[in-house]
């Protein structure tokens, strides 16, 4: 059973990395979700002024508290027996909590900028984008700020 099981897992592996294709384009500079695509978006031609390193935080992600609160109040319940496992349960589900907090911050902030410009018609925006490794900004660059139907902004070169 052994034997079949890796061959399969290697031909499911190989089949999923033939699906993903480099784009014939490039490399990406942007990235949108589904409803962005296939809609007019705005195009406005601007100039860079100014340019910042900011981080970006996810907001309101649960995810590692709750697990930390879950994996620690499992691992207390098993501790002692009667009231103190109850208690050694809460303390370690308290504990938990704020490991997987710091743990889920660690991972939850990505590297942005904030760009700034000012359009061909005068007017100044300023733009909070992740940051791409690829493409850096600099005052006085020549920029698109593409805006779309629900107002979601990139800025691209």
């Amino acid at each position: 059973m052994r034997i079949l099981t890796a061959p399969l897992f290697a031909l499911i592996a190989l089949s999923l990395t033939a699906c993903s294709t480099p784009n014939p384009y490039g490399q990406a500079s942007a990235s949108y979700v589904d409803s962005e695509t296939n809609q007019a978006l705005k195009v406005t031609y601007a100039t860079v002024v100014d340019v910042q390193a900011v981080t970006i935080d996810s907001e309101g992600n649960l995810v590692g508290k709750t697990a930390g609160g879950l994996i620690g109040g499992i691992a207390g319940s098993s501790i002692g027996g009667g009231k103190g496992s109850a208690a050694a349960a809460v303390a370690g589900a308290v504990i938990g909590g704020m490991i997987g907090n710091k743990a889920e911050a660690m991972y939850s902030t990505d590297n942005g900028v904030q760009i700034t410009v000012q359009t061909s018609t005068g007017r100044t925006l300023s733009v909070i984008q992740e940051a791409n490794i690829n493409i850096m900004y600099s005052k006085g660059d020549s920029v698109k700020v593409i805006t779309a139907t629900d107002g979601k902004t990139h800025i691209i070169q």
